[in-house]
């Protein structure tokens, strides 16, 4: 699989082993903390909202994950440059 030879080179180089799935969990728990609203966060991470009766009624534009997104990144900047 062609995802996992540079992921292979990332847990080789860092010597932490990882999965997909704990970045998405990383990713999410990040954005949480942050305050990003709910639907927000199912929209990033393309979560289906089938069951949210009020999701149904609202429209969603991708312009606004802009904000949600940038907060996420900023957060990973700092906490690379910063420590």
């Amino acid at each position: 699989n062609n995802h996992n030879k540079p992921m292979a080179k990332v847990v080789e180089r860092s010597g932490v082993a990882f999965t997909l799935h704990d970045l998405r969990r990383t990713f999410i728990t990040i954005a949480e903390s942050l305050d990003i609203s709910a639907y927000a966060l199912k929209r990033l991470l393309n979560h289906k909202m089938t069951n949210d009766v009020t999701a149904g009624y609202i429209i969603t534009d991708v312009e606004r994950l802009r904000e949600p997104m940038q907060r996420i990144t900023e957060f990973f900047v700092r906490k690379l440059t910063n420590g």
